[in-house]
């Protein structure tokens, strides 16, 4: 339907591979059977396919039937059902469609995911060998340099960026050496990093536009509030000059960069939190550059949880597994992985 509703979510099935035919048929399939190749379909292979019935007998020479050994009883395949508002998610399909991106909508309080998109996407009828269309599709999405079937949204590995600012942020108040009254004078230029200088965001416009000002005394929410690089810059190499070489790493590791968030039922990468080893790797860590790589999924879930009080929750995609007008047999609830190295104060 509609070419694909959160296909990289939910995966599609096809047809046995070659080579694979044998461990199938041993678990009861039908080699003409469609199985789950990725995602979701994949994962619950076991729930959605349901148990087959069979029972194993000795014959005698003849050919007749000597005893029952064994029987197992069919049971019916089970539905998956998921976190996924699919209006919402049929929305953000559309809004990123023209794009490379991904989108990650979490429930703030419970890490259910609300929306997961990857542009661009991918139509899961092209796996389908009966598909009169399937040859040309598969070799439009092989050949395809933007990688469709690559799920940016946990697999996707890219610099922060300013959202990392964050980080840096906690890291100098936990430090003690920095406090919500700290003030710093954010000019065009950054010239504390010996041998360089370096640009604010507010002077590149100025070139382009001969109007922006600089932002001129700020506290430190305010530098949050007005992203000034230079601010940031400061922290960032104040606390490496200070010995506190790791601060701002450690702490991008206590907001989950760095490690896998846990998610079930998809692939996801672990990006990379380096710790800086020169003056420049600090600078550059401090605004979420240099080698710092995250997933769009671990910043949603650092994001929520400096909403929620500071809990990190395991983002949750499925809700339950139940069979046809039965009790469900799976029940999946919020699950808590860690919580912020933040105080209660510095956090609000």
């Amino acid at each position: 339907f509609e070419g694909g509703i959160a296909p990289h979510v939910l995966g599609y099935v096809s047809a046995i591979q070659p080579g694979a035919e044998d461990e199938y048929k041993r678990r009861g399939y039908q080699l003409a059977e469609r199985v789950g190749r990725a995602g979701i379909e994949k994962w619950g292979e076991a729930y959605l396919a349901g148990r087959r019935g069979g029972a194993l007998y000795v014959f005698n020479a003849q050919g007749q039937p000597v005893t029952r050994l064994a029987k197992t009883e069919a049971q019916p395949a089970q539905a998956i059902y998921l976190t996924l508002d699919r209006d919402f998610q049929l929305a953000a399909q559309q809004a990123i469609s023209n794009f490379r991106g991904a989108i990650v909508v979490l429930e703030r309080d419970t890490g259910r995911v609300l929306t997961m998109v990857s542009s661009p996407g991918f139509d899961p009828n092209a796996f389908e060998p009966i598909n009169f269309n399937s040859s040309q599709m598969l070799f439009e999405i092989s050949s395809d340099p933007a990688q469709p079937l690559l799920n940016r949204a946990t697999q996707g590995q890219y610099p922060l960026g300013s959202v990392f600012k964050i980080i840096t942020m906690a890291a100098g108040l936990e430090s003690g050496h920095y406090t919500p009254q700290t003030t710093y004078q954010c000019g065009y230029f950054f010239d504390e990093l010996p041998g360089a200088r370096l640009n604010d965001w507010t002077y590149e416009y100025y070139l382009k536009n001969g109007r922006t000002i600089p932002s001129g005394l700020l506290t430190l929410p305010e530098g949050l509030m007005r992203s000034c690089n230079p601010f940031f810059w400061h922290i960032g190499l104040d606390l490496y000059n200070q010995g506190e070489t790791r601060a701002v790493s450690e702490m991008a590791r206590g907001f989950g960069l760095g490690s896998p968030t846990g998610i079930v039922g998809l692939e996801e990468e672990v990006g990379q939190i380096p710790d800086p080893e020169s003056q420049v790797d600090a600078v550059n860590m401090a605004i979420g550059q240099g080698d710092i790589l995250v997933t769009p999924l671990q910043v949603a879930n650092f994001v929520a949880a400096i909403g929620n009080g500071g809990v990190l929750h395991r983002p949750q995609l499925v809700e339950r597994v139940a069979p046809p007008d039965g009790q469900a047999t799976q029940v999946f609830k919020p699950e808590v992985i860690g919580k912020l190295p933040v105080s209660a104060e510095n956090l609000k």
